[in-house]
C-alpha cells in the first residue's frame, strides 16, 4: 500500500498486536450471541439480534482498522541517540519561563498509550526530531526550546 505508513515503538507494536488478538477472540463470542439471538425468532422486533449485530460490526470495523494500520507499520527502534528520535526520551528547557521537560516522540497511533509524549505530526514533535543536544528549536515565534539531553528521562 502508497502512502503514510504508521510509525511505531517497539512496545507500542506490541500494545497494538495484543489488543488485535484480543479483539478477534472478542469477535468469536459476539458472532456466537449474534447467531443465539437470531435463533429466537422475529429479527423485526429482535433487540438483542440487532445490538449484538451493531457491537459486531463496530468490532469489525476496529478490527479491520488496526489490521490496516500494523499490516504496514513502520517499527522505529532506538539509535544511537545521537538525534531525537522516535521512541527516545528528549529532555528539553523552554528558554522563556526556564520550565523543563521530558517528551518522548511517538508515531500518532501510540499517542494515546504515551504519558509525556508528542506525535510525530505535532508542532513539538516536528521541531524536535532529528535535533542534537544543545541545539534551540522554534514552536513559534513566543516558544524556543532547547535540547539539553536525549535518552533519558531524568
Amino acid at each position: 500500500m502508497a502512502g503514510f505508513q504508521a510509525q511505531f515503538t517497539r512496545e507500542g507494536f506490541e500494545r497494538l498486536k495484543t489488543e488485535l488478538e484480543q479483539l478477534k477472540l472478542d469477535r468469536i463470542a459476539l458472532r456466537e450471541e449474534v447467531k443465539e439471538a437470531r435463533e429466537l425468532g422475529d429479527l423485526k422486533e429482535n433487540a438483542g439480534y440487532h445490538a449484538a449485530r451493531q457491537a459486531l460490526g463496530i468490532l469489525e470495523g476496529r478490527i479491520s482498522g488496526l489490521e490496516t494500520r500494523l499490516e504496514d507499520a513502520v517499527i522505529v527502534e532506538n539509535g544511537s541517540f545521537e538525534d531525537v528520535q522516535l521512541g527516545i526520551p528528549v529532555k528539553i528547557k523552554n528558554l522563556t519561563n526556564g520550565n523543563e521537560r521530558v517528551y518522548t516522540i511517538v508515531g500518532s497511533e501510540e499517542m494515546e498509550f504515551t504519558e509525556g509524549g508528542a506525535s510525530e505530526l505535532s508542532p513539538i514533535g516536528q521541531a524536535l526530531l532529528g535535533k542534537k543536544v544543545g541545539d534551540v528549536v522554534n514552536i513559534n515565534p513566543q516558544v524556543q526550546f532547547e535540547i539539553l539531553s536525549i535518552g533519558s528521562e531524568e
